[in-house]
């Protein structure tokens, strides 16, 4: 049986090679969701989903900026997702540890829970 080639994407299943690539799956999926709730809450508080603060309920654009802010922040939690996949599947690929978490992605998923914060002070202090 011939070995594969270097330029091959099949990894050899030893080690924990299958659990950590299982790993980098559920984190982009984990990603992705998150991504999908920022996405609702942007279209909640579009629509008017009793979420706009009451200040606001009255002008036509009410609530635009917290919904933009928060769609901004699904957007970057899919590149942080989409990259910190890429990273770990290049480091599975190539044989490299990865245990170290990025330090990219630490900062803007830093920025997506500010903003999942500040939304929720806002609304609770101006709804």
């Amino acid at each position: 049986m011939a070995a594969p080639s270097p330029s091959s994407y099949l990894i050899p299943n030893t080690g924990s090679n299958a659990r950590d690539y299982c790993m980098l799956e559920r984190n982009l999926l984990s990603h992705l969701k998150l991504a999908l709730l920022l996405s609702v809450l942007s279209a909640s508080i579009l629509l008017r989903a009793r979420l706009v603060p009451v200040k606001d309920a009255g002008k036509e654009d009410g609530g635009l900026p917290l919904a933009s802010l928060e769609f901004a922040a699904a957007v970057l939690c899919i590149a942080a997702g989409g990259w910190e996949y890429y990273q770990g599947y290049w480091d599975l690929k190539t044989s490299r540890p990865f245990l170290v978490a990025p330090k990219l992605h630490l900062t803007i998923m830093s920025f997506v829970a500010f903003v999942v914060f500040g939304t929720c002070i806002v609304l609770l202090v101006l709804g």
